[in-house]
C-alpha cells in the first residue's frame, strides 16, 4: 500500500506506532504550558453551596434558581392563553388546554350576544379572565416550595 492515495497524502493513524500525547508524560499540572502563570483558585467563585457565601439566603441569584417570574407568567398567559400556563407547569398547561377553551366558549358567546360585541373578543376576554388568575395562583404555589 502506498503512502499516497489518489494524489492525496494519507493522514490515517498508523497502527504499528503508539499514539502520542501533546502533554508531558505524567504532568497534568502543565496542560496550559504556562507553569505558574495561572494560580489555582482557592475556592469556587460561583457563589453556590460548595463555595459558601451565596445561594438563597444571601439574595444572590443562583444559576439553577427554580423560582419563576410572576410578570413573565402573566405576559405568557395573556399572549398565549392556556399555552402560557405550560410555563407554570406541564400539568397546568395540559389541563388548561382541555378545560379553558370550552368553558370560555360556553361563557363568552352568550355574553357577546347579550352585550352586542364581537364573539371572538368576548371569548378572548373570558380566556384572559381564567388563565391570568390561574397563572398567578399556580405560580405562587410553585414559588412557595422554594424559599428565598
Amino acid at each position: 500500500m502506498s503512502e499516497d492515495r489518489f494524489g492525496m497524502p494519507d493522514h490515517a493513524p498508523r497502527h504499528d506506532q503508539p499514539l502520542q500525547s501533546t502533554t508531558a508524560q505524567g504532568s497534568w499540572a502543565n496542560i496550559g504550558g504556562g507553569g505558574d502563570a495561572w494560580p489555582a483558585p482557592s475556592r469556587p467563585s460561583g457563589g453556590g453551596p460548595v463555595g459558601g457565601g451565596g445561594g438563597y439566603a444571601s439574595g444572590v441569584s443562583v444559576a439553577g434558581d427554580p423560582r419563576k417570574s410572576v410578570v413573565f407568567t402573566v405576559v405568557l398567559s395573556m399572549l398565549f392563553g392556556p399555552l402560557g400556563l405550560f410555563y407554570v407547569g406541564i400539568l397546568h398547561g395540559i389541563v388548561a388546554l382541555f378545560t379553558v377553551i370550552p368553558i370560555a366558549r360556553t361563557i363568552g358567546i352568550p355574553v357577546a350576544l347579550a352585550f352586542g360585541i364581537d364573539p371572538v373578543w368576548a371569548v378572548v376576554a373570558v380566556i384572559w379572565c381564567i388563565t391570568v388568575p390561574w397563572a398567578i395562583i399556580g405560580l405562587a404555589r410553585h414559588n412557595q416550595k422554594y424559599p428565598r
